[in-house]
This record gives structure tokens, C-alpha cells and sequence, in this order.
């Protein structure tokens, strides 16, 4: 896999999940209002049967490398974004079932990176059918390549597979350079629920 590089509006390790009934970036570029009440049903959903403990609200910035025992949420009218590594499979594919069937929008997307261990994941599921699932590593026991390439696979230049994936997935762009229509996870809220579950 190519280098993961140098991000500074992201995190260098991210786990990001979204649920969309069109394009998340053209939802999340637009700075969109939070809906709060949602973003609690949403996490029971995901969590069914855990106990989950309002904790504050965060920068999506700042969320996208949660603790383990945390999971944030934010919901946006047609896009609903969830940030848990509880919620990260090895590969793409083995996204558990019960997360895949959380929303009803015709669209899911995942993105997962982990500096320490040069790991770079994503998915892409369209009406409940898995389109494509890469998972990039030097272990090969996470490595998966399954379906159609997606564009910004094959795009020109030296940028790393991790940033490429996020810009083209999400619209945030590692690095320096912003552009006036990328995605700034600086403006988006979202809200972090404990997570606790019956021994």
C-alpha cells in the first residue's frame, strides 16, 4: 500500500461510517444542521441493549479516533455519520449485519485507517449490496480486494491510497492545500455516547 502521508485535518487513524440516501459529500459540504434526537436513536440501533450515556458534543475533526468504549454520531437530514471502532471490521466485508441494517438509506460507506499498523480499509454498499471492499495492509490476513475500483483508485499523482479513499469517499483532504468545495470536518458536530454493556 502506498504511504498513508501527513494529514492535518484528519486524524491519522480514523474510523468513519456513513449511512446516505445520495452523495455525502454535497450533504456534508453544505455545513448541515445536527439532528440531536436522532443521532440517540441511531447509536440504540447500533447498540441494541447497551447502555449509552450522553457525554458532549464534538468536531467531527476531532471524533474520528474515538475511545474504545465511545461511539459518535451525527445525523443530517439524507446522511448520518457513526464513528466506533467497535464498529470496524478486519475486512470491509465482514461488516456486521446488524450495522449494514441501522438505517434504511439506500447507501453505506466506510472508511478505516491505522497509521501504527499501515492499515487502509473502505467499503461501499448501494442498496444493500456490497460493491466494493478493500482492505490495504501488510498483515495479510486483513488484506481484501473485492468488486469494482472506484475512481479516485486509478486518479494521477502521489497522494496516498488513505487520503485518495477519504477525498473521494468523504470529500476531506489530507495535507495543506484545502479547496473551496472540500469537506471541513471543523464545522461538523456530532455527539459522543458512552457505551456500556451488561457483563
Amino acid at each position: 500500500m502506498p504511504p498513508i502521508g501527513n494529514h492535518r485535518n484528519v486524524a491519522l487513524n480514523d474510523t468513519l461510517l456513513a449511512f446516505a440516501d445520495g452523495n455525502p459529500i454535497d450533504v456534508l459540504r453544505a455545513c448541515p444542521v445536527l439532528d440531536k434526537p436522532a443521532t440517540r436513536a441511531l447509536a440504540e440501533r447500533l447498540f441494541p441493549g447497551a447502555t449509552l450515556e450522553e457525554i458532549g458534543d464534538v468536531l467531527l475533526v476531532d471524533a474520528m479516533d474515538p475511545p474504545e468504549d465511545v461511539v459518535h454520531v451525527g445525523c443530517f437530514g439524507t446522511v448520518d455519520l457513526v464513528c466506533c471502532w467497535r464498529l470496524t471490521p478486519r475486512r470491509p466485508s465482514e461488516l456486521d449485519p446488524v450495522v449494514l441494517s441501522a438505517s434504511e438509506r439506500r447507501h453505506v460507506l466506510l472508511h478505516t485507517a491505522h497509521c501504527a499498523a499501515d492499515w487502509c480499509s473502505y467499503g461501499l454498499w448501494r442498496d444493500g449490496t456490497r460493491v466494493r471492499a478493500l482492505s490495504a495492509s501488510g498483515d495479510p490476513d486483513v488484506c481484501e480486494d473485492e468488486g469494482e475500483r472506484l475512481p479516485f483508485e486509478d486518479a494521477d499523482g502521489d497522494e496516498a491510497l488513505c487520503c485518495r479513499s477519504l477525498l473521494g469517499l468523504f470529500g476531506f483532504r489530507c495535507g495543506d492545500e484545502d479547496r473551496i468545495d472540500d469537506v471541513d470536518p471543523e464545522l461538523i458536530p456530532v455527539v459522543a455516547y458512552r457505551i456500556s454493556t451488561a457483563s
